[in-house]
């Protein structure tokens, strides 16, 4: 059942087997699971069905530039940010998870299958098919990128990404919470302390606020679903409070990261152009290819696991050619400045550049495109229920800027830390510190340098960029605003880590962590995947200590 908290009488919140805090992608997962598995679970939301703004001041909090504002890309509602998210689904690699020697602090303390395992389960709770990223995703013998690709391997390889529907988690799983005798959702219910005994090894009661009242939930055991931030806000907080929990001073709030993205270079082809637009899978998924170093190549020449993709031309530059990306830029030149940094590749446009007459131009000249454009719209992307996930239109010129997404080395710097001002709920706000390394910046740039060196022996492709120019974009790369990781890792002991190979709050006994923040390193890939394998795994191990 899904009521709101003030609704709920005081025998709900009493011995309860699983409270689950959070109810995003991670959380509505675990309480699907635990309760499917014939468990009693109490979920808990701070929001409400929908976003509401009266709650916004809750996530207010401070940030270095140029990472987002504390409060973007988070969402406090039932489903969290599944209702806004693109649905790109990639499995992290196994070289994710081992240690190697040019990245500190990485190795995790899981295997690769014993985490594999749950991706095809994480998939069907996406609705983003088969777990299979091989380019044979694509059919039996499909076409590489470009003619002369496969001169390139076994360097430089090339798989593919899918997309979810994208699954908006609390639509999905509505009717089935709804009609649950055994699933309770509490909404407008914030947990805004976690309540240790004296030796800090028993979280004896959450407190919840709906803004006027406060309730104490006891359960006998607790999975924080928060997201990385809230999640990381609620454990340092109860550091407070507990000075056992000192313990976890070397990593709680710690090695903070994000992956960082650079839209960079002029990748040319002679002759027949490349694989660029949204491909369907053999089982009817959106997909598209990128550019991946393979393992070997990475450890050789200690680079961070990066990914390419073709990208389209900066909105904002009229010279593209295309009408509907000037339809596109004109529809969006209302939006907030950073908005519009998004649409030009991270960067402010000369006026030249942002001549409207000429965007204006373009789209007259490109009313065809616009009507194909607009069907395409209508059709694939507000009507279909697998919705095509973005716009692509390439560069009329028949070039192609590249995408570069990458990894951080873990820094103990980049942190999320409490600060002396509190929000509407009395709960301290925080602060994001965050900065690119030195490491993270020379492993673009080299990452860069060796793909055009690769791609400038073909016959027929060319990679153009000012080297100058190279170190500069990437010194300046943006992150990605809502991967949120590291700040609560996964390790094997307190003194440099905050939870255990089974996302077990070191020394606590009845307190886990189900987000991001768990990641000891991130890989290039979006981390919503990953997070639901977790849970799963997770799921099946608190089912098998038959808590109840």
């Amino acid at each position: 059942m899904i009521k709101y908290l003030k609704e709920c009488d005081a025998q709900t919140l009493e011995d309860v087997p699983f409270c689950v805090i959070g109810s995003g992608a991670a959380g509505i997962t675990m309480a699907v699971e635990l309760a499917r598995a014939g468990k009693r679970v109490l979920l808990l939301e701070a929001g409400d069905w929908k976003d509401d703004s009266s709650l916004d001041d809750a996530y207010e909090g401070e940030a270095t530039s140029p990472h987002p504002e504390a409060a973007e890309y988070r969402r406090q509602r039932f489903g969290g940010t599944t209702h806004l998210w693109g649905g790109r689904c990639v499995p992290l690699d196994k070289l994710d998870l081992d240690i190697r020697p040019h990245v500190p602090y990485s190795g995790w303390p899981i295997t690769y299958d014993e985490m594999s395992q749950y991706y095809p389960s994480a998939m069907d709770y996406c609705d983003a098919g088969q777990a299979d990223f091989e380019l044979t995703a694509l059919g039996s013998n499909p076409d590489p990128m470009f003619d002369e690709f496969p001169s390139l391997y076994p360097e430089i390889t090339e798989c593919v990404e899918r997309y979810s529907l994208p699954t908006d988690f609390a639509r999905k799983f509505q009717t089935e919470i709804s009609e649950s005798k055994l699933l309770t959702v509490l909404l407008r219910a914030r947990c805004t302390a976690l309540n240790t005994n004296e030796d800090g090894s028993n979280i004896e009661s959450i407190t919840l606020s709906n803004g006027t009242e406060q309730w104490q939930v006891r359960a006998k055991q607790f999975i924080l679903c928060g997201g990385g931030f809230e999640t990381t806000r609620l454990l340092l907080m109860a550091q407070q409070q507990c000075a056992a929990w000192q313990r976890f001073d070397a990593s709680l709030g710690r090695f903070y990261t994000c992956h960082f993205d650079v839209i960079f270079g002029d990748l040319k082809f002679k002759g027949s152009l490349p694989k660029f637009d949204f491909e369907k899978t053999s089982d009817g998924v959106y997909a598209r290819r990128k550019l991946n170093f393979s393992a070997d190549y990475q450890l050789q020449n200690q680079l961070l696991n990066s990914t390419f993709r073709l990208h389209f031309p900066p909105y904002g530059n009229p010279a593209h050619g295309s009408g509907v990306l000037s339809f596109i830029y004109l529809a969006k030149s209302i939006l907030a400045r950073e908005h519009q940094d998004i649409l030009n590749h991270g960067r402010g446009l000369t006026d030249e550049e942002q001549n409207k007459l000429l965007h204006i131009k373009n789209v007259l000249l490109g009313f065809p495109s616009m009507l194909r454009f607009g069907y395409d719209w209508l059709f694939k992307m507000k009507l279909a229920k697998r919705r095509l996930p973005y716009t692509l239109i390439a560069n009329a010129n028949g070039s192609y800027p590249l995408e570069f997404n990458s990894e951080q080395i873990p820094s103990a710097e980049n942190r999320i830390e409490l600060v002396s001002q509190h929000d509407s709920f009395s709960m301290p706000r925080i602060a994001v510190k965050w900065q690119l390394t030195d490491t993270d910046i020379e492993s673009g740039v080299k990452s860069f340098e060796l793909l055009q060196a690769a791609l400038n022996k073909t016959n027929h492709c060319r990679l153009d960029f000012d080297s100058g120019l190279l170190r500069e974009q990437m010194s300046g790369a943006l992150p990605v605003g809502g991967h949120h990781m590291g700040t609560t890792k996964m390790g094997h002991s307190d003194k440099d880590s905050v939870v255990n190979s089974d996302c077990q709050v070191h020394g606590v006994d009845n307190l886990y962590v189900a987000s991001s923040s768990v990641f000891p390193t991130s890989g290039h890939a979006n981390p919503t995947l990953t997070i639901i394998a977790l849970v799963l795994r997770l799921s099946d191990h608190l089912l098998s200590k038959d808590v109840t």
